[in-house]
């Protein structure tokens, strides 16, 4: 589904909205604070402009239901209400026109507005990945990036290999005050022994996109009660130790030895 750029490639992302340039488009649901957000945006690879792809990023109440790639001509679905709106778009011959217009005046007619202003103003992002707390028994991990420009990043979860949208939500693409931005993306879970969790950064700044693991094995609650138990260990070692000595002292002492 996803194209990556090669590695002697630059791969431009753009945020792009059905107004060029403007933000991406939320729209209110219902009246209990869920939303629909969509980010519109252009993958381009090269000045070819028969290379360009154009992705649309659905999201409801900030999950990733479902995409549109031209390259594969149509939306897929990753959760059960995501597969049906993709099933539905993809029979509708109004949205897959519309599509198309879409793509050709959004990210194919601007591709060298696209490399002649954002060429010379790339900040690479700075990226961490941590536990944090959660309000259920799962896991929850927080991949972050700061600092990055443009304001196209892409963020994806990762579990033993297979790509995860269940579960994923993320904070938003937020401007630091000054030309750079920062966005966090959670994953919450729950953990399996031996479990490989990573997230992988896509972005304008990266040769290639960058995977950052993180050890299920080893999570802070775990940690915590590891330390805990060989805390205990050794507390119980040293008594035991100290009571050893003392009743060999008092063993070799003839005051001792003399009231047995």
């Amino acid at each position: 589904m996803w194209s990556y750029c090669g590695f002697n490639m630059k791969c431009f992302m753009y945020l792009l909205s059905l107004c060029l340039f403007s933000r991406s488009v939320e729209y209110e649901a219902d009246g209990n604070g869920y939303f629909m957000y969509a980010d519109f945006w252009c993958a381009v690879y090269s000045r070819d402009r028969e290379q360009v792809e154009y992705l649309v990023d659905w999201y409801f109440n900030k999950e990733f239901t479902m995409q549109y790639n031209s390259t594969v001509g149509s939306w897929v679905g990753f959760t059960p209400a995501g597969l049906v709106s993709a099933s539905v778009l993809n029979e509708d011959k109004h949205d897959r026109l519309q599509r198309k217009v879409e793509k050709e005046l959004i990210c194919v007619n601007n591709v060298n507005f696209m490399f002649n202003t954002t060429e010379e103003n790339i900040a690479e992002p700075s990226v961490t990945l941590v536990e944090t707390t959660s309000s259920s028994n799962n896991t929850m991990l927080a991949c972050s990036a700061y600092d990055f420009y443009p304001k196209y990043i892409r963020v994806t979860w990762y579990r033993n290999g297979q790509e995860v949208t269940s579960g994923v939500t993320f904070s938003g693409v937020m401007t630091n005050g000054d030309w750079t931005y920062q966005v966090h993306y959670y994953l919450e879970y729950t953990p399996g022994w031996q479990d490989r969790v990573s997230c992988m950064v896509e972005h304008v700044s990266l040769k290639k996109p960058k995977i950052y693991d993180w050890d299920s094995s080893m999570s802070q609650s775990e940690t915590s009660h590891l330390i805990g138990a060989v805390s205990a260990l050794l507390l119980g070692a040293v008594l035991l130790s100290s009571g050893l000595i003392h009743y060999k002292r008092k063993s070799s002492d003839p005051r001792f030895s003399n009231t047995l």
